[in-house]
């Protein structure tokens, strides 16, 4: 959920988006009322959007696709049927002329991964699988007239570390591939060289941008508003597309957009364009340090953009950036000490109950032990990362040894 809210509304996922990822029932958790590419693309035209896959994007988006056909991400151990109930139903809607995006979201690779590790054996083959139906879609692209003005953007919402994980902070965690895929990219970007060949270990790539930067320049590429509340930017190799003219105009209604998500983060500053320093780099306040940044722009402006248009590129993805940093890291500066308090008053709380049911568990001699070697590990799991999809697991084997212990008693 956190991930899907990053790639469709442009902005951070908070703590919070995290206890909500796991309470998917509540409505709090759904995204129904938020400005994301989907909402835009729905209110342009009336779009009709489908959803295909992962029936997470049912829950956030409730009232969102005109067609879907869903599948539950919790069952990890089937590989195939969540990603064949997705494959089956699109020959069908790429024949039709109705749609104006569709979300196709396997799940297969996930699953594998999760279950056996990145390094299994089932991998391969499901990865040829995936790279089968890209080609299709491409093709269909290629030949099917009504598909010929159609983006066909490929991404993963998360990477995964050797053990299956991908809760943490590790480069294999949270980094993942992001593709741009049309006919109409052709000309732009022909003779480029393939950048996946691992170099010492690691992969390579174009570039690396920021998961939000594909909500800005969806808009872009596709013609409609920016969420309200992205943070994303503009990808810059998608910038030949336009004139110089062109270019700075897409870029300041990415950073007039941003500007209004800081100017509600630090209202007490002044973004009028009074700011004259040009050093605005070596400003240490982050606030203060934007003020001027926009500044800077907003002389620009005023300049004849035939003789500085380059320059004032650089200077919207100077602010673009620096602006996107700072609020990426106002917006998950969490105080580690309260956090550390809260679980050290959550113990001392437990704590009373542990000491009133204690004269009972050493009655109880073995169910006692028992019992609380059961409290004591699950507590430990709860900071396991991806132990909501595997839970099953600790109880089959807690299960499986406590009846092993009684037949052995008997």
């Amino acid at each position: 959920m956190p991930r899907i809210k990053a790639i469709t509304t442009g902005s951070i996922p908070s703590f919070l988006d995290v206890i909500l990822n796991f309470a998917e029932s509540d409505k709090a958790s759904n995204l129904e009322g938020h400005d994301t590419w989907l909402a835009q693309l729905k209110a342009k035209r009336n779009g009709h959007l489908v959803l295909l896959g992962d029936d997470t994007w049912l829950k956030l988006f409730p009232q969102t696709f005109a067609y879907a056909d869903g599948t539950s991400s919790f069952f990890v151990s089937d590989y195939t049927e969540v990603d064949y109930n997705v494959t089956r139903n699109i020959p069908a809607l790429l024949e039709r002329d109705e749609w104006d995006g569709m979300v196709l979201h396997y799940l297969g690779l996930d699953h594998i991964g999760h279950k056996m590790g990145p390094s299994s054996p089932y991998m391969l083959p499901k990865q040829a699988e995936m790279d089968g139906i890209v080609a299709d879609l491409y093709r269909a692209l290629q030949s099917t007239r009504h598909l010929q003005s159609t983006l066909l953007v490929l991404c993963g919402d998360h990477g995964m570390n050797d053990a299956g994980n991908h809760g943490g902070s590790s480069g294999e965690e949270t980094s993942t591939a992001l593709v741009f895929i049309s006919p109409r990219l052709g000309s732009k970007f022909e003779g480029s060289k393939c950048p996946t060949t691992p170099l010492d270990g690691s992969l390579i790539y174009y570039d690396k941008v920021e998961q939000s930067d594909i909500v800005p320049t969806l808009a872009g590429l596709l013609g409609f508003p920016i969420p309200q509340n992205n943070l994303g930017v503009f990808i810059s190799r998608f910038l030949p597309f336009w004139n110089p003219e062109g270019r700075s105009r897409i870029l300041q209604h990415n950073a007039k957009q941003i500007l209004k998500v800081v100017k509600g983060t630090f209202p007490n500053l002044s973004f009028d364009g009074h700011n004259r320093s040009d050093a605005c780099e070596d400003i240490p306040s982050a606030g203060t340090r934007l003020a001027c940044l926009w500044s800077r722009l907003e002389r620009l402006s005023r300049e004849d953009t035939t003789t500085i248009g380059d320059f004032k590129v650089a200077a919207l993805y100077t602010f673009l950036k620096d602006a996107q940093d700072v609020m990426s890291k106002t917006a998950t500066d969490y105080s580690t000490s309260k956090l550390y308090l809260g679980i050290v008053l959550g113990t001392l709380a437990a704590l009373p109950a542990w000491l009133i049911a204690l004269p009972l568990l050493q009655r109880a001699k073995l169910v006692g032990s028992w019992f609380s070697l059961l409290t004591l590990t699950y507590g430990v799991l709860m900071f396991a990362s991806s132990y909501v999809e595997e839970e099953q697991q600790y109880w089959y084997l807690m299960a499986s040894t406590w009846l092993f212990w009684l037949a052995v008693k008997v």
